[in-house]
C-alpha cells in the first residue's frame, strides 16, 4: 500500500470517527514519512501525532531506512501548526547515537518549538539488525545534550531512570512517572508554584 492511498483511508476512517463525535482524540503515531497534500488534509481532524525521527543524516535514513530525511523534518514542521506533537528517536548503537546528531535532532526541534517533547530510546537488537543495545550512559548524557536545547527530553526502554516532567522556569515537580503510574501535581496545564504554561495533554 502506498503512502498517499494509507493515509486516505486513514483520513476516512478519523473524519468518520469525529463526525460522530467531536470529543474523541484521535491521535496519530507516524513515521511521518507523509506527502503533504494528504497530511494537509488529514491534519485538521487529528489532536496529537507521535513522530519518529530516525535520525539526522540522509545516510542513515537511506542506509537502514530506505528514505529521505527532509519529507520527516517537512511533516514535523507543518503538523506543529495544527496538533500537539511528540518526537521519538530510537538511538541505535553506532548508527545514529552520537552526541552530535542527537544535538542536531534537538536543535531542529527546538528551531520549531522548543517545548516539543523528545523521546530518546534503547534499542535491542531485533530481527536482520544487530548491533548492541544502546549505552545507557550515551543516552543520559544525549538526554542532557538534548535539554540544552528543548523544555521536555525523556528517555525510553530503560529503567530506574529520572523521567518526571519538571517546570522549565523554576524547576517544580509537575508529573511524577513510575513504572506503571503516574500522578499529576499540576491543575489547568500551569506551573502551580510560578504559574508558567505547560506543553502537556492531560
Amino acid at each position: 500500500m502506498n503512502r498517499l492511498c494509507g493515509m486516505n483511508i486513514y483520513m476516512m476512517y478519523v473524519r468518520k470517527i469525529k463526525g460522530r463525535n467531536k470529543d474523541i482524540s484521535t491521535v496519530l503515531v507516524t513515521n511521518g514519512y507523509v506527502n503533504k497534500e494528504p497530511l494537509e488534509k488529514i491534519l485538521p481532524y487529528i489532536d496529537a501525532m507521535n513522530i519518529d525521527l530516525k535520525g539526522y543524516t540522509n545516510k542513515y535514513y537511506n542506509n537502514i531506512c530506505g528514505a529521505k530525511l527532509e519529507p520527516v523534518l517537512d511533516t514535523i514542521a507543518l503538523a506543529s501548526k495544527y496538533c500537539h506533537i511528540e518526537i521519538t528517536t530510537l538511538m541505535v548503537r553506532g548508527e545514529n547515537d552520537s552526541i552530535d546528531e542527537i544535538e542536531n535532532i534537538a536543535k531542529f526541534i527546538a528551531s520549531v518549538d522548543k517545548n516539543i517533547l523528545l523521546h530518546l530510546s534503547r534499542y535491542f537488537p531485533r530481527y536482520n539488525l544487530n548491533n548492541p543495545p544502546t549505552d545507557i550512559e550515551s543516552i543520559i548524557k544525549a538526554r542532557d545534550i538534548a535539554k540544552r536545547y528543548l523544555n521536555y527530553v525523556y528517555i525510553g526502554n530503560v529503567a530506574g531512570v529520572d523521567n518526571n516532567t519538571y517546570c522549565p522556569d523554576c524547576n517544580e515537580k509537575l508529573l511524577t512517572r513510575g513504572i506503571y503510574t503516574t500522578t499529576v501535581h499540576i491543575d489547568d496545564n500551569k506551573c502551580d508554584n510560578c504559574g508558567k504554561d505547560i506543553n502537556i495533554v492531560l
